[in-house]
């Protein structure tokens, strides 16, 4: 009995045709509400090494949770290797993050042997090195741009330079 009467005050308070506005907005809004793309190391590839350092190619997987692709232009944040600073990573480039979806950016980073220390011994010997990525990643919505934080830890293999 107590639905009947709700629904008919509403009918009588809001006509029918601004109900269905209202719920159809409730649904829009839940279309285009934004989640923050996240960002992992994917694969490090050793791309040259010399006596004094060495470079390499960082694969960043990048996932777009929404319903709706977003574009992006540029990424920069701290690596840290084996819990050791390592580098400042850096691309400004286009990029498209497709609705629901992954893309892969390549960032490329030159290093010296002195300063990475235990991380360089771990690339060597393992294959494989525990990172921290900590930064930013700017991406374009429908409706605006907006910088997105970078928070991501894990291990991750590297593909070692094969001559």
């Amino acid at each position: 009995m107590r639905i009947l009467t709700l629904h008919f005050r509403l009918g009588r308070v809001l006509p029918p045709a601004a109900l269905a506005g209202l719920l159809a907005g409730c649904a829009l809004f839940q279309r285009f509400s934004f989640a923050e793309p996240t960002v992992d190391l994917a694969g490090v590839r050793v791309t040259a090494f010399s006596l004094s350092g060495g470079e390499l190619d960082l694969a960043l997987a990048v996932h777009n949770p929404n319903a709706y692709p977003l574009g992006g232009g540029e990424v920069s944040a701290d690596l840290a290797l084996e819990d050791r600073p390592f580098g400042l990573i850096s691309r400004t480039a286009p990029w498209t993050l497709p609705a629901r979806g992954d893309t892969t950016l390549t960032v490329h980073l030159a290093f010296e042997w002195s300063a990475v220390g235990s991380a360089a011994r771990s690339i060597v010997e393992r294959g494989r090195v525990r990172y921290r990525l900590a930064g930013r990643l700017r991406v374009t919505t429908p409706i605006d741009d907006r910088w997105v934080s970078v928070e991501r830890r894990g291990d991750v293999p590297v593909e070692r330079l094969v001559p």
